[in-house]
């Protein structure tokens, strides 16, 4: 489990509520329930209404993906690959119809079933592209949904704080109550703001980040399973990956 996101947001707020303090604020002032509802509820409306029932709950599906740590494209990935490319040296590409299935990505396994049926090095890469395509689409349209909430937020916190000053307007005549209704009236302004750059944008990047991890492992696969597909040896599959596999967890890593 990634930790760093809660910790984020945790931080985050705090840091948010600790400056409003040393400022002279009090704590409780921040805390509209009016305000929260507007933001919140308005935002959460208007990406209803820019998706499909389908994807707003694809996209509130993966928010589990900005607490799991990265799949890590590793020497270990690799190492897989390059006993499949010996078992397929010794026993030919039908060796892949009694590979234990248990364990295996789901994307490799289907690269396998594949290459165990014998078909073509075109026709394999032409399926798996297609379902890493597919993958990438659908997760990434997914996603967006939270860089939707992100822009609209801050509008919704805008409107709250209209909502707030009409308000205000009446009691003009009784000026103690004016200072306190401007200040709750923008209280919405900031939950706007805060749950944009606080919550959603950081969620969209983070789950975006998760998207790409996953596309690079099984790009790995996609490359040692075509190389299999072609006959290199295991060296030469070894050869041509080690690289790829040092990139791409220098990636992860920094």
């Amino acid at each position: 489990m990634d930790l760093l996101t809660l910790f984020g947001a945790v931080f985050g707020v705090s840091a948010i509520v600790a400056g409003f303090a040393l400022e002279g604020g009090h704590f409780a002032s921040l805390f509209q329930l009016q305000a929260l509802v507007v933001v919140l509820g308005g935002t959460l409306g208007a990406v209803m209404i820019q998706n499909t029932w389908a994807r707003f709950s694809d996209g509130v599906k993966q928010l589990r993906l900005a607490f799991l740590t990265a799949r890590q494209v590793d020497r270990e990935s690799l190492s897989v690959l390059l006993e499949w490319g010996d078992q397929a040296k010794l026993n030919g590409l039908l060796a892949f119809e009694s590979i234990e299935a248990g364990g295996i990505n789901p994307f490799a396994k289907r690269g396998l079933e594949l290459l165990a049926n014998g078909v073509s090095t075109a026709v394999l890469e032409d399926a798996l592209q297609r379902e890493l395509d597919a993958y990438e689409r659908n997760h990434m349209a997914a996603a967006r949904i939270w860089q939707q909430a992100g822009g609209y937020a801050p509008t919704f916190g805008i409107l709250g704080a209209v909502l707030g000053l009409i308000q205000v307007t009446g009691h003009m005549l009784e000026p103690a109550q004016l200072g306190q209704g401007i200040a709750t009236a923008f209280v919405a302004t900031l939950y706007g703001l805060a749950l944009a750059n606080l919550v959603f944008l950081p969620l969209y990047g983070k789950i975006r980040a998760q998207v790409d991890s996953e596309l690079r492992f099984r790009r790995l696969y996609l490359d040692g399973l075509l190389a299999i597909s072609r006959k290199e040896s295991p060296h030469t599959i070894e050869t041509r990956l080690a690289g790829d596999v040092r990139e791409r967890s220098a990636e992860l890593l920094g």
